[in-house]
């Protein structure tokens, strides 16, 4: 009897202690992965059905004022989406042309390779960038793979100052060096692919680059059927010579609300007040400042890894960058001191050498990636899919009215 019943004592003892040490397992699982698991359960309650009715949410003739709905900032499309043919998280995949035309004019360029191309989008990039950032920074990947997967042909250009790397401002095309490239480009590019001559062109313009697309988008001898303005404006004297005569593309601006020296809502407004009265076609998408949490830095740049990326957060979060919603506090142009605390070995913390070797390999990605996530004049791959596709419907409706 007494054998029994210690035999009892003891399973009773061995089942309760298993399941203290499996809560204890749980409690730590689920502390490492609560962002993912908190993400997932949001997703799953948005989502309601197995995929996205992308044009719920941009269709060309909705208010100008609806925002589709965010989650931690980020819209839903944004979140969700999926690249099937250029994918920044398949290196192999990352695959484009590198041609030069009449010796000195280069062209990046990758046409889509699942689908049909429909159109061709030129890209002309922002001061102090290149061509190149945009088959090889993750932001721009994302940007080039939306692009495809719509079936825009991409054609980056590279700006003709090589100090500045800005595009020219000068409305006059025969003065205007950059527009000459382009023409010049153009012809040979067509020369080698003549099936691409009669696909309708768009043009894509980063900070300079959309002022120079804001110019260029009236030329004559390769019409452009519409354009998006990432960070940028469009010149008084084009709203004035063009716009106002009813003679320009429809127009899509992407920007920052927290940018407010340069493309700031205020003038994207009045711009678009002045598209509304002359009937031509725009939609703006804004990019608000990016609500951080252990696994943002890991999301957007892939290759810094889960652990450095909790650190980079935590580093951030004793040294009070955050505010109560976890978005930056300050603007990391402005105020540099995380220049010290990211970059700067942290004593009496495991695995610190690795873990800095990691952050300092990626030493030229971080600080851009700060300003994004501030939300101040910086590339984010956000809202270009809706962009894209409104462009896309526009050009599409308009050419059904047509037939």
């Amino acid at each position: 009897m007494h054998y029994y019943r210690y035999y009892a004592q003891r399973n009773h003892y061995v089942r309760t202690t298993l399941s203290i040490f499996t809560f204890m397992i749980f409690s730590f699982l689920l502390y490492l992965n609560f962002d993912h698991l908190v993400y997932a359960y949001q997703v799953l309650r948005l989502q309601r059905h197995s995929h996205i009715s992308l044009n719920s949410e941009t269709k060309a003739g909705g208010p100008l004022g609806s925002q589709p709905r965010k989650l931690r900032g980020i819209t839903r499309i944004d979140r969700l989406i999926r690249y099937h043919d250029f994918n920044y998280l398949q290196a192999k995949t990352l695959t484009y042309e590198n041609h030069t035309y009449y010796n000195h004019i280069p062209i990046l360029y990758r046409l889509p390779q699942k689908v049909t191309t429909s159109a061709l989008l030129l890209i002309f990039h922002g001061c102090s960038r290149s061509a190149n950032d945009w088959f090889h920074t993750f932001e721009r990947q994302r940007i080039i793979g939306a692009a495809i997967d719509l079936g825009y042909g991409c054609l980056a250009f590279q700006a003709t100052d090589e100090f500045t790397r800005c595009w020219s401002h000068n409305v006059n095309f025969k003065e205007n060096n950059d527009a000459q490239m382009i023409f010049k480009g153009l012809e040979g590019f067509y020369k080698e692919n003549p099936a691409l001559e009669n696909l309708p062109r768009f043009t894509f313009g980063a900070s300079s680059g959309g002022i120079f697309s804001s110019i260029f988008v009236t030329n004559q001898r390769y019409p452009i059927q519409g354009q998006i303005l990432f960070i940028s404006i469009i010149l008084p004297e084009v709203l004035e010579n063009h716009v106002k005569k009813k003679k320009y593309p429809p127009t899509a601006w992407i920007y920052m609300p927290r940018d407010m020296e340069f493309a700031s809502e205020e003038r994207i407004n009045a711009s678009m007040d002045i598209f509304a009265r002359e009937n031509i076609p725009h939609k703006s998408f804004n990019i608000d400042p990016i609500i951080v949490t252990r696994t943002t830095f890991y999301d957007r740049i892939p290759t810094i890894g889960r652990a450095a990326s909790r650190y980079l957060f935590k580093r951030l979060e004793r040294n009070h960058w955050f505010d109560s919603n976890f978005c930056f506090i300050y603007n990391p142009r402005r105020t540099e001191t995380w220049k010290e605390f990211l970059f700067s070995p942290t004593t009496g913390e495991m695995k610190t050498a690795e873990v800095h070797k990691i952050i300092n390999n990626h030493k030229n990605i971080i600080p851009d990636f700060l300003n994004t996530i501030y939300g101040e004049h910086e590339i984010s791959y956000e809202r270009s899919y809706e962009a894209l596709k409104w462009l896309h419907d526009i050009y599409q409706n308009e050419i059904n009215s047509k037939t």
